[in-house]
């Protein structure tokens, strides 16, 4: 008889792509799995009751960018062996997919689509504002807290769901809370479109193979880079937090000669559109200080100037900036007339420092 052990051993040294089939020209035509959840509800709900069980007793400071960093990897190295995986999370998600990947094969296109969607999912919870904004919805949903808990995270979750302006009906079904049953991920469970979406957004055509950006902010996650350069290119103004999203994007590849050519281009279509400089300057405060500052001014120039902006919003504006100046070289943020009223002073300062000396030998002289 086979130990547990041993298999666990027999297992790290296989990869996930071994657990995989190849791929038909049928299959690779499917674009998302949007509105067939049901079809994959077993792999989906592995993987999001790994996260939140990992989330509640192994390590509540997990935030949702750990999440994406988890699945990016796995995705990326699907054809490594299991024991290539370090982190804990990465770990537990790779090893709870093996059971149901033997029993009932994905291919490999199948499986990447099951896990961008859960990417767009983690990512459909960012307009919380919370570091934690998926993790612990998904923790509240599949029933891991305490009566306490819900309690607390359902009277916080809808405060700030007032101040968005989402009404009641909108929050009860963003909440979502099930009971914890075997067909909880079935019909009418957590991937049941009807729930979820009925009366926030038009499914028709969202995530859909003719899919128009028009449709798209819920779906922005699953767009390819083009699709999601074009549509910021043409929507931007309308969505900032996508905009602050693609650039932290770009930035964190590495891919400045597209990030730069995205903000040319929508700089000189929206030239009122004073967040894009603000956002680009943000990221550039290390690899490039002096555009960054250009940034910054281009920022207040064009805030400075439009009538629509409060001047609360402007001083606090202006505020934002100049603590994020303090960042830069101390040689950018002083300008020239500073330089030299500071050598000025610095001059008087020896010479008063001079004749208090002078005075001093004089006084001593005195007495």
């Amino acid at each position: 008889m086979v130990s547990e052990e041993n298999n666990e051993f027999v297992e790290d040294k296989l990869s996930l792509s071994e657990f995989l089939v190849p791929d038909t020209p049928k299959i690779k035509e499917i674009k998302n799995i949007y509105e067939n959840e049901y079809e994959y509800s077993e792999y989906l709900s592995e993987i999001e009751f790994s996260i939140a069980e990992y989330y509640y007793k192994e390590n509540r400071k997990v935030t949702d960018k750990d999440v994406i960093k988890a699945l990016k990897n796995i995705k990326q190295n699907r054809d490594k062996p299991i024991s290539f995986f370090e982190k804990a999370l990465e770990i537990k998600i790779v090893k709870t997919l093996i059971e149901p990947l033997e029993e009932s094969p994905l291919t490999d296109h199948e499986f990447i689509l099951v896990l961008d969607y859960v990417l767009w999912v983690v990512d459909n919870r960012s307009w919380l504002q919370d570091k934690q904004a998926y993790v612990k919805w998904i923790t509240y949903v599949l029933g891991f807290l305490s009566v306490v808990e819900e309690k607390k995270y359902e009277s916080q979750f809808k405060k700030f769901a007032r101040k968005m302006g989402v009404s009641g009906s909108q929050v009860d079904m963003l909440l979502m809370k099930k009971e914890m049953t075997d067909d909880f991920f079935g019909d009418a469970g957590l991937f049941d479109e009807e729930d979820l979406f009925e009366g926030i957004i038009d499914k028709t055509g969202i995530l859909d193979e003719d899919r128009t950006a028009d449709d798209l902010e819920t779906g922005f996650f699953l767009m390819t880079d083009d699709e999601k350069f074009n549509f910021l290119l043409d929507k931007g103004p309308d969505y900032v937090e996508l905009v602050q999203s693609y650039i932290s994007e770009l930035a964190e590849k590495e891919d400045f000669e597209k990030l730069q050519d995205f903000y040319k281009k929508l700089s000189e279509k929206e030239k009122k559109f004073f967040p894009l400089h603000l956002m680009v300057g943000t990221v550039y405060i290390d690899k490039d200080p002096a555009f960054a500052k250009s940034c910054f001014e281009e920022t207040l120039r064009i805030a400075s100037r439009s009538k629509e902006i409060p001047e609360e919003m402007k001083g606090a504006l202006k505020l934002n900036i100049l603590l994020l100046e303090t960042l830069l070289p101390e040689e950018l943020t002083e300008k020239p007339e500073e330089k030299t009223d500071a050598g000025k002073k610095g001059k008087s300062k020896c010479k008063s420092r001079k004749k208090a000396s002078n005075q001093d030998v004089e006084s001593e002289e005195d007495i």
